[in-house]
């Protein structure tokens, strides 16, 4: 066959359109351009510090609620054994008699000197504090009197409640005599 003359000839046969497709590629992943990621990336850690952030506060709100219950707890404890010191205390002014458990004499100051040592607060126990204190010299007074070899009272008192009760004695001691020197440096 002879060309057609309106034709220009062809120079060599046309590519199959089918393998040499020029339609822009779609990508079926979903967007993947740089700056995408990074903001997906950027927004997943945004949300982890916010997780994390809620974490600590809610350990923060627990470890404050439980301070809140124990500081109240052991408010509760110190005015119970604050009223059976005290209950100790108007039954042996009742009884005119020095402080006793079972009638052991020793038994009940050391029993004494252990509650008030529980919950003695400065200016709230200071009465109680000096009546103990009072008592406690009677009785080793009245004790050595009666049975210089005996030393019961003074043995139970173990060292480390006289100890404590002096420690106690001594930082009130201290803070009425920085009082009274300030005062009179006045």
């Amino acid at each position: 066959t002879l060309p057609r003359p309106d034709r220009a000839p062809r120079s060599s046969p046309a590519p199959a359109r089918m393998f040499f497709d020029d339609k822009p590629k779609v990508n079926l992943r979903g967007k993947s351009s740089s700056s995408d990621r990074q903001l997906l990336l950027a927004r997943a850690q945004r949300e982890r510090d916010e997780r994390q952030r809620q974490r600590a506060l809610l350990r923060a709100a627990l470890l404050l609620q439980s301070a809140a219950r124990a500081h109240m707890a052991l408010a509760r404890a110190r005015e119970a054994i604050r009223s059976e010191f005290d209950a100790a205390v108007d039954a042996s002014l009742a009884q005119r008699v020095e402080p006793g458990v079972g009638g052991s004499l020793a038994a009940g100051f050391a029993s004494l000197v252990r509650q008030l040592l529980f919950f003695h607060a400065a200016p709230l126990d200071d009465g109680r504090r000096t009546w103990l204190l009072g008592a406690l010299v009677e009785a080793l007074a009245a004790e050595a009197a009666a049975a210089p070899s005996s030393g019961l009272l003074r043995a139970s008192l173990t060292p480390s409640l006289t100890a404590s009760l002096v420690a106690l004695c001594l930082q009130r001691l201290a803070a009425a005599a920085a009082g009274s020197a300030g005062s009179a440096a006045s």
